[in-house]
């Protein structure tokens, strides 16, 4: 979809729809109101009657009747104005797009006008490159529901900002990118699968790459994701993709970031066999994989001038007759022996041996971005991804990140007083059966396993795919939930780091 950006005025644009977004209980104003006049008001007259609300995700399409270019204004509801934040934004025009396919448009035009500033272009282009996603069907002979969109012109957002739509369109493709990998069946996105992926990306930007397998695995001591993977008659890999940015081996500004995903491809639960009611949807249990490596891959392609890594635990967690048991003790990669209390609380081990891999790597700065806990659903629902951390500086730039991505995070506190919680009568941590606070817990198993470097945990056990069919202004499906928010890290770390250097130049 090719994406542009025009000064002629709304009313002149050749374009099948031209989009005008409207906020709950405000008139329209601006850009929208000039346009009214020569539509001769019926855009006002529909907004004061009430009869278009501007509710989020309500999409409403008028003849224009030969009065303007356009054959149809859409107008579109942003909702109230106080709510509105990066991640309704973004929703918002996902669901203008998906409602224009369904429509047939092939070209159209999205207005910026109050309350949309200048620096709203980036939510608008991500928001509808995300709207463009669709669940890949392997139904024979269905027609689609939607057809594609061809261009979308930007008017109203000013000349000469290419390398902003090209910037925030690659972030929206990343994300529908790691939408259909958690979409994809278990039987095709395999861990090996998952590991030629990384491979492909690899080598098209010319990246450093490392595979670990079985054998490779056992003689690095990586024996809680060997044991995770241990049921499954498709071997575990550990993937490990690097940028070489502008790492300073022994300077004070050579900082090197390892984004972490967690990349069950299919969970089961293990012998902690899970309920079958939703157990098919157990295929998203690599979401943290999928928005690492669609991360990298954006990352890698704008050069940034940062040391990035990232490092995936792959692993089918499957009941089969070698699989670990609940009461097993294993030895972790950085030697602390784990209780395996309970064989579905998986992702917290191979996430545990994917920071210790991170960190003999040379990592400086971790986050890891897991679907972990069921308990986040219950904390802070699908709307948001609960965080932990346990560094004030680092996770004031993981939270801006998360600002400027319009992905939301949400830190809860590390308590000194849980600590006691992860204690094990047999080994020297337990797994699971925390009795509280776990989602907190469940982070704070992996912050054992940081070795004391600056961590960020992301749950995104609820934010990575909306199951809940009220929740309608959250966007349904897989989300692609901490990709923008792991390249906008990458960029403000970067940023960070150039601005150092300079001053160190002075």
């Amino acid at each position: 979809m090719k994406i542009t950006l025009v000064s002629a005025g709304p009313a002149e644009l050749n374009v099948d729809a031209l989009a005008v977004p409207v906020v709950t209980g405000q008139r329209l104003a601006g850009a929208a109101l000039e346009l009214d006049r020569v539509m001769g008001g019926v855009l006002s007259e529909m907004v004061v009657n009430a009869e278009f609300r501007g509710r989020i995700h309500e999409v409403l399409p008028i003849p224009a009747q030969g009065k303007i270019k356009p054959r149809r204004v859409i107008l579109y509801g942003l909702g109230a104005l106080h709510d509105l934040d990066g991640q309704r934004l973004r929703s918002a025009h996902h669901e203008l797009v998906r409602a224009s396919r369904t429509w047939g448009y092939k070209r159209m035009a999205i207005l910026r006008t109050d309350p949309l500033g200048m620096d709203s272009l980036k939510a608008v282009v991500e928001g509808s490159v995300m709207g463009t996603f669709e669940r890949r069907s392997r139904q024979t002979g269905a027609a689609p529901e939607r057809r594609e969109i061809d261009e979308i012109v930007l008017a109203g957002f000013g000349t000469g900002r290419e390398r902003e739509v090209v910037a925030a369109q690659e972030n929206g493709e990343a994300t529908n990118r790691a939408r259909e990998w958690q979409n994809a069946p278990p039987n095709e996105l395999t861990p090996d699968a998952l590991a030629q992926e990384a491979m492909r990306i690899a080598q098209r930007h010319n990246m450093e790459i490392e595979i670990l397998g079985p054998a490779e695995l056992k003689s690095g001591g990586y024996n809680l994701l060997l044991g995770v993977g241990a049921g499954s008659a498709k071997p575990p890999r550990l993937i490990r993709v690097r940028h070489h940015g502008n790492h300073q081996e022994g300077t004070a500004n050579g900082k090197t970031l390892a984004i972490i995903g967690k990349g069950i491809t299919f969970d089961a639960g293990g012998i902690s066999l899970k309920d079958p009611d939703h157990m098919s949807q157990m295929k998203d249990d690599m979401s943290g994989a999928a928005a690492v490596l669609s991360a990298i891959d954006v990352i890698a392609s704008r050069k940034l001038p940062l040391d990035v890594m990232a490092v995936i635990a792959a692993a089918e967690n499957m009941p089969g007759p070698t699989a670990q048991r609940p009461g097993d003790v294993m030895v972790s990669a950085d030697g602390k022996t784990v209780e395996v209390v309970n064989t579905d609380a998986e992702g917290r081990l191979v996430l545990a041996d994917a920071l210790t891999h991170a960190l003999r790597n040379g990592a400086t700065h971790l986050i890891d971005l897991a679907t972990l806990t069921g308990a986040a659903t219950v904390a802070i629902g699908h709307a948001a991804s609960a965080a932990v951390s346990n560094d004030d500086e680092f996770w004031s730039v993981v939270d801006q990140a998360s600002r400027e991505a319009g992905d939301r995070v949400w830190r809860l506190p590390i308590y000194a007083d849980y600590r006691i919680l992860l204690r094990s009568q047999i080994a020297d941590l337990r797994n699971a059966e925390y009795g509280e606070a776990g989602t907190i817990m469940g982070g704070m198993f992996i912050a054992e396993f940081a070795g004391g470097k600056p961590w960020a945990h992301i749950d995104i056990a609820a934010s990575a795919w909306n199951t809940n069919l009220e929740l309608t202004t959250v966007l349904r499906g897989p989300s692609g939930a901490g990709t923008r928010l792991c390249i906008e890290l990458a960029e403000l770390m970067a940023a960070r780091v150039a601005e150092l250097k300079t001053v160190a130049e002075r």
